[in-house]
């Protein structure tokens, strides 16, 4: 009875290690468990990348943030009257807006590489002159009578977001009088800050023209309002690697490695709001536009990319184990595969932490070198044979290199994927069709004996 039973367990045992079913299911259920240290990983890069931007939002904070430059607008109040249900007469003061008929902007960006810690911070200095022109304000479309108007009232008004950002006076030459502008902005619909300046209206002038220069510290991107009936803005820069951005891409541009020029112009029909208005609401940078200053690698964006990649790598290398099993009848353990597994896991970790140092290039190439000479060496004990060592970390080499490839081809990623998985799916019929696979797995007794 003992002996039977003990026969039993001893077939059910050889069965278990013998059976192509059970390991192929123990790789699986490997592979799957990997995942998880993969996922550790991906959430580890958010952070690292949630910890750059974070560093980016404070040194932007003390230098200047976003710029987007609005106006001139030339605001003139005037004096209005309604009556209540009671009959009674009451005045009140409305705002007319008019907006510039030429709007000329010339701009010279300097940017500048900050370093906190490991990261850097893009930032830039921006030297912009505008000049243009308004026409003498025309209340008769308005119906507004002439004694109600308050020109002695009229100011002109510039939005600039982050006023932290001015580093020197703006003095703004306006009817061939100077005049210095003041913090505040008032009555400029959706605006919250910037600078003005009263104004004194020659009302027998037919063109009212203006000039003032800004010198602007920003960051990541810099955008204007085409509010001119005419926009033109011509932009140059050193910087090698600008996106173009917002409602209008430039006219004429040219970039090169050693910077930028940008040119637009933009009609008053190119946008949906008027040249002048009433206290409506008016959304002035519906229309905006401008460029970015991208740097010109996202570390954290490759690593995340690559790291998608995991399942693939360690799938490809778990079946050039198995395939070496099945050729060399040399079994592999469990704990093997998850030893590798781990060794391709940790490939991604130390990819991330390189990168932020020396660039993703050199970190993959460091990284991989060294996760391919660890899992070669390995083999050597595990598969008991140099040459199959030598073909696993030559075909390791080969995924490596195709992932590079892949994630340096970003709008080509998908086709060179596709066409690469099929030529490995090619590759394992190619070499495993004359494997019968109804004896893989069993001893050559059990062969002998059919």
């Amino acid at each position: 009875m003992n002996t039977a039973n003990e026969s039993s367990g001893s077939r059910l045992s050889n069965w278990l290690k013998q059976s192509l079913f059970i390991k192929i299911s123990s790789i699986g259920l490997i592979i799957f468990l990997l995942m998880i240290p993969n996922a550790l990983i991906k959430e580890l890069i958010h952070e690292r990348n949630h910890n750059q931007r974070s560093v980016i939002g404070e040194v932007s904070a003390k230098w200047g943030k976003e710029q987007k430059i609005v106006g001139p607008v030339l605001t003139i109040p005037f004096k209005s009257h309604y009556e209540d249900d009671d009959g009674k007469i009451f005045e009140t003061i409305k705002y007319s807006h008019f907006l510039p008929e030429q709007l000329n902007i010339e701009g010279e960006i300097n940017p500048e590489n900050r370093k906190r810690g490991i990261y850097n911070v893009m930032l830039y200095q921006a030297l912009i002159t505008c000049q243009g022109w308004f026409k003498q304000p025309d209340f008769e479309k308005f119906g507004i009578d002439k004694e109600l108007i308050l020109m002695d009232k009229a100011f002109l008004q510039v939005s600039i977001p982050d006023m932290a950002g001015i580093n020197d006076k703006i003095t703004i030459m306006y009817d061939n009088q100077s005049y210095q502008m003041e913090p505040g902005i008032d009555k400029m619909n959706g605006f919250h800050s910037g600078v003005k300046i009263p104004i004194a209206i020659n009302t027998e002038s037919e063109n009212l023209n203006f000039n003032f220069d800004l010198n602007l510290n920003g960051s990541n991107s810099l955008t204007f309002g085409p509010i001119g009936k005419e926009t033109i803005v011509n932009l140059n820069s050193n910087w090698g690697s600008p996106s173009f951005m917002g409602s209008f891409l430039p006219d004429e541009h040219a970039i090169s490695k050693n910077g930028f020029t940008a040119s637009w112009k933009i009609l008053d029909l190119n946008r949906n709001y008027p040249q002048s208005w009433i206290d409506e609401k008016q959304n002035l940078l519906q229309s905006a536009f401008g460029l970015e200053l991208m740097q010109p690698v996202d570390e954290y964006a490759k690593n995340l990319r690559s790291s998608k990649y995991a399942l693939l790598v360690i799938s490809l290398t778990f079946m050039l184990f198995f395939f070496f099993e099945v050729i060399n009848r040399q079994k592999v353990h469990p704990m093997h595969y998850i030893l590798v597994g781990l060794a391709i896991s940790i490939f991604y970790i130390l990819l991330l932490s390189l990168s932020e140092h020396i660039g993703f290039n050199k970190a993959y190439m460091i990284s991989s070198l060294a996760i391919i000479g660890l899992i070669g060496s390995y083999s050597t004990t595990i598969l008991e044979t140099k040459l199959l060592a030598i073909i696993l970390a030559s075909i390791l080499t080969a995924i490596f290199g195709f992932i590079f490839i892949i994630l340096q081809l970003e709008d080509f990623a998908l086709l060179a994927g596709s066409i690469g998985l099929l030529l490995v799916l090619a590759s394992v019929m190619y070499f495993s069709r004359n494997i019968n696979w109804s004896k893989v797995g069993r001893s050559n007794n059990e062969i002998q004996l059919e």
